[in-house]
């Protein structure tokens, strides 16, 4: 499950979407990710009667060769239930803040943007 909690990228696409006009054409909208702590799962997983809980964190590193990379790596994810509420001027603008906004947030180019996912398995017995 991707720890988008984490994820610099969607850490930016909300702070975006909590300020005008944004707030504002999107009526308030905002998904924040439903994924819980991994402690949580530990828990969950121990209260279902599984053995040998396995949990752990991964980075999967994409390496940007500028923001327009990391744009594209998001908008076809996170994205999108936000650029279905707008209409296209609306869209335009939300994708240029969101451009600038990534490349303010990393020093240079070619970058690291660490995608971080949550792996968990056990048995079951």
């Amino acid at each position: 499950m991707p720890f988008q909690k984490e994820n610099i990228l969607n850490q930016i696409l909300l702070e975006i979407v909590k300020e005008k006009p944004f707030v504002d054409l999107l009526k308030g909208f905002r998904q924040e990710s439903p994924l819980l702590l991994i402690d949580e799962y530990a828990k969950i997983m121990f209260d279902c009667g599984i053995k040998d809980p396995n949990i752990f964190l991964k980075m999967y590193p994409i390496i940007a060769k500028d923001e327009l990379d990391l744009y594209s790596f998001i908008s076809g994810s996170a994205l999108i239930p936000y650029m279905e509420r707008l209409d296209p001027n609306e869209q335009e603008l939300l994708k240029s803040e969101f451009i600038k906004r990534i490349k303010n947030n990393f020093a240079s180019f070619p970058a690291i943007y660490p995608f971080k996912r949550i792996l968990l398995y056990g048995v079951k017995t």
